[in-house]
């Protein structure tokens, strides 16, 4: 089920994030021992990481994972992990034992291998034993894509739960969670912003295809929080 949020700016927008990720996880954490929460790449989450720093309850009960990585060092500019850090981990005064990094720089097949048996280990499972997040933060490219899903790759139909892929925009390699363990999530936001993504959020609405990967997630529990330039001109 995909829920339509909008905010009337991109301001609006991360605000309301960064409420809602601080909110799931104060209940997750009174609910279970250890709340588990997957970060969002990109730029467009970097506000909202911000002010969610000063958000936080429980920084010591959640487990902090990564939706995908970038195949670059932590300290590269175009680390996933680093911007996280800079805009939220630091800030908020998260232990280091809680975040849960993709290790970019490893071999891609060997650190996709090491981060599954990571989530594995740590995230409880649910029935059909699939590790359940209790909360996927994600983007949307303007391609439709989310996480490094793109369209019509292979890893669409991966049952891994993290893999490698091999990505048409740079940087090229790039490592996922896949759409079993995303779709496994209690719940899901997603952040677009800017009228560059309203087509990618008319195509998520109007329901699964995978020209549009991000569209795939319509089974799962998705709010899409978007601002007025980035949503559709005629509502679903």
């Amino acid at each position: 089920m995909i829920r339509l949020e909008v905010h009337r700016s991109p301001e609006a927008a991360s605000q309301a994030v960064a409420a809602r990720v601080a909110a799931t996880l104060a209940a997750a954490g009174g609910a279970r021992a250890a709340a588990h929460v997957a970060l969002a790449g990109g730029t467009t989450p970097r506000r909202a990481y911000e002010l969610l720093a000063s958000l936080l309850p429980h920084t010591e009960t959640t487990h902090w994972w990564f939706g995908d990585e970038r195949c670059v060092p932590p300290d590269d500019p175009e680390s996933n992990y680093r911007l996280a850090r800079e805009s939220l981990l630091a800030p908020a005064g998260i232990p280091a034992a809680r975040v849960h990094r993709i290790r970019g720089e490893d071999p891609p097949g060997l650190a996709a291998a090491a981060y599954e048996r990571e989530l594995r280990a740590l995230v409880p499972a649910g029935a059909d034993g699939t590790p359940t997040l209790d909360l996927a933060l994600l983007g949307l490219g303007e391609d439709g894509h989310t996480a490094s899903l793109f369209p019509h790759d292979a890893a669409l139909d991966a049952t891994d739960l993290v893999v490698p892929v091999v990505a048409a925009k740079p940087p090229p390699h790039r490592i996922t969670l896949t759409l079993p363990v995303l779709r496994a999530a209690r719940a899901i936001l997603m952040l677009a912003t800017g009228e560059a993504k309203r087509d990618a959020v008319a195509r998520v609405l109007a329901g699964p295809d995978r020209a549009t990967p991000a569209s795939l997630l319509a089974d799962a529990d998705l709010t899409l929080v978007v601002d007025e330039a980035a949503a559709p001109r005629t509502p679903p």
